[in-house]
């Protein structure tokens, strides 16, 4: 019988390790003990946090990418209270990051970043078309399907025109770890100190990594339209965007909402156990998707260009 959705999930391939297997993995795999381990949350794939001794079995047939990362210190923008001087630094690291994996990067493999059909990536907006039924009859959905429309008509046929190069493709507030240089509550002065997650990294454009960049950095703030323009500000201190680019940015920016939005509810769905992972960002983002909408292209385009000139004139101390 159907939904009335007609919404198929997809074929579950999610890993279904539990943590007595996974610490079997973590021996057999990489020859270490483990003395302490949970699982984590994750999208489609399983996470475990281990902690791991000194000391330096058969799972079943499938064959699985199975990788170990070492603990990486620092705070997560998400648990910090965003200013301006940080907004600007993440869009510096934007660009700077994205030069080095462009100029820089090497390895046998590197084409397979070429990643069509990655639904991460934000030239794949248009894809979302085969997951919106996840959204079922709401408000949300009309806003999604203009959004999806304009990416079709006004920022597809532009893709030729903007500068190629490899994204992160996932510089969320979660994935931006920060420590502060200052002794100052009031006005603490903040600096990167590592970056994680770069499952989501494939060959796309300049402006799709400063998009993405502010879309995640709108999440919690509490002044979501002013932050474009610190980010946007920080990105061009070291790549300027074109015309073309710049003309691009709002529908990017809510592309990436679009994305995150939809491809929640439909993962949601698929493993109803772990919603509250997955619609973190649903908490502020359907509300400042609506907002841009509201206050429309011209006057937010507005607001970020003139707050990124203002710093032409007064770049912030580093």
């Amino acid at each position: 019988m159907s939904s009335g959705n007609d919404c198929q999930p997809q074929t579950l391939t999610k890993p279904t390790f539990d943590e007595r297997e996974a610490a079997e993995l973590v021996d057999r795999v990489f020859g270490l003990k483990v003395s302490w381990i949970r699982s984590l949350p994750s999208y489609d794939d399983q996470n475990f946090h281990v902690r791991v001794s000194a000391e330096g079995t058969g799972l079943g047939s499938k064959k699985y990418m199975v990788r170990l990362l070492t603990y990486l210190p620092g705070t997560p923008v998400a648990k910090i209270t965003t200013n301006a001087q940080i907004l600007y630094e993440i869009g510096r690291l934007a660009a700077s990051m994205d030069k080095v994996l462009s100029e820089k990067f090497q390895h046998p493999s590197v084409k397979s970043l070429h990643r069509g059909q990655f639904i991460w990536n934000l030239a794949n907006v248009p894809l979302l078309d085969q997951y919106i039924c996840a959204l079922g009859q709401n408000k949300y959905c009309a806003v999604v399907e203009q959004v999806i429309e304009q990416f079709k008509g006004k920022v597809i046929p532009k893709l030729s025109s903007f500068r190629a190069c490899i994204n992160h493709g996932d510089l969320n507030d979660h994935n931006i770890l920060v420590d502060s240089s200052s002794a100052s509550l009031e006005n603490p002065h903040y600096r990167v100190s590592g970056i994680l997650d770069f499952s989501d990294m494939s060959y796309g454009y300049y402006v799709f990594e400063v998009a993405i960049a502010i879309m995640y950095m709108m999440i919690e703030s509490p002044d979501p339209l002013s932050v474009g323009g610190h980010v946007l500000a920080g990105f061009e201190s070291i790549l300027p965007l074109t015309t073309e680019e710049r003309g691009a940015l709002f529908l990017l920016v809510s592309g990436r909402f679009a994305q995150s939005l939809v491809i929640a509810a439909h993962t949601a769905l698929l493993y109803p156990e772990n919603k509250e992972y997955l619609t973190i960002t649903a908490k502020t983002g359907w509300k400042h998707l609506m907002t841009m909408f509201e206050v429309g292209q011209e006057a937010v385009e507005k607001k970020w260009f003139e707050t990124a000139q203002a710093y032409t004139h007064h770049a912030p101390a580093s």
